[in-house]
């Protein structure tokens, strides 16, 4: 699909007050349509089907892209068929659109293949862990958590996160639910890095803060947790 008649088809879908609504969630910094997230993924689904990897090299030949042509451009790597060799080649071209917490996040669902093979994406997205541009870093902590919070790589990843420098706000939040969904999964392998001084302090409390929210956690590890967020 040309990028004329994929702009032609999210004005269509567009709905103003919509947008409206993505402006105050600050979910791009670009354009936006405000078409529906179920129209997205239809309209993904359909581009991948129809045209497959011409598509995806299609919008990647356009430096500027609106938030939903990210969002499907996102969705196109996700479901197009590629070898190993063409997904690390083509992750590069991907960050210079991610600009925003809501990129990020769709970026790093929509890459369920990694669970084919964690061994040989792990490096790659370990080291974005140490890139200058906050939604790098943040894109690394997301798939970290998403797919290597697994026994083989549990204790590597809490160790290599507790390294992530950064003050940007969407680092430390998406920092924060990396541990909380590690506390959930193995409280007592991540608890010691939720005592104090193993995480910056607004770090620890804002983790501790993810896991007393979480409804997988019982009522008295919310107690004790309360009480260490509490610990000097």
């Amino acid at each position: 699909m040309k990028r004329t008649a994929l702009i032609e088809r999210l004005s269509e879908l567009a709905e103003p007050s919509y947008r409206s609504f993505q402006q105050k969630l600050q979910v791009s910094q670009g354009q936006m349509y405000g078409v529906r997230a179920p129209a997205l993924q239809k309209l993904a689904k359909h581009i991948a089907s129809t045209y497959g990897v011409l598509a995806l090299t299609e919008l990647l030949s356009y430096k500027a892209l609106s938030y939903e042509e990210t969002i499907i451009l996102y969705k196109l790597f996700g479901q197009i068929t590629l070898t190993e060799a063409e997904r690390l080649s083509y992750l590069p071209k991907m960050l210079p659109y991610n600009d925003s917490w809501a990129t990020n996040d769709c970026l790093a669902s929509e890459m369920k293949w990694i669970q084919k093979n964690r061994e040989h994406y792990y490096p790659y997205f370990s080291t974005l862990l140490t890139h200058e541009a906050p939604y790098d870093k943040r894109l690394g902590v997301v798939t970290l958590m998403l797919y290597y919070l697994e026994p083989d790589t549990f204790g590597e990843v809490l160790k290599i996160l507790s390294t992530v420098e950064s003050g940007h706000y969407y680092v430390m939040m998406a920092l924060a639910w990396a541990y909380a969904s590690a506390y959930c999964k193995d409280k007592e392998t991540t608890l010691p890095y939720l005592q104090p001084g193993r995480l910056a302090e607004p770090l620890r409390r804002k983790a501790i803060q993810k896991c007393i929210e979480s409804r997988l956690v019982s009522d008295k590890d919310k107690t004790s947790l309360k009480a260490l967020r509490q610990v000097p």
